[in-house]
């Protein structure tokens, strides 16, 4: 999936998804919020039917903690799949 940096702070970003699905950037966006050192993660979108989403992140260091909730999520599915393979 491709992402285009359209803004980046010290204490902010915003990432805009090539893709007109929500799910990824949310996914994300609820991961981040986990996490003490972010004040702010949200998904926007300027138009719904052809709109791109926008993740914004504030707080602490907000690219580093993307990449930690991104490190986090790609564990939580690993898991899924590994339990999917062993299970009937």
């Amino acid at each position: 999936m491709k992402l285009n940096l359209i803004k980046e702070e010290d204490r902010e970003i915003a990432i805009e998804f090539e893709t007109s699905d929500f799910t990824i950037p949310d996914l994300i966006a609820d991961e981040l919020l986990e996490d003490s050192n972010v004040e702010f993660a949200g998904v926007s979108k300027d138009h719904p039917e052809t709109g791109k989403p926008v993740l914004v992140i504030r707080g602490k260091k907000p690219k580093s903690c993307l990449m930690d909730a991104i490190e986090r999520l790609d564990k939580d599915f690993g898991e899924i799949k590994v339990s999917k393979k062993g299970g009937k």
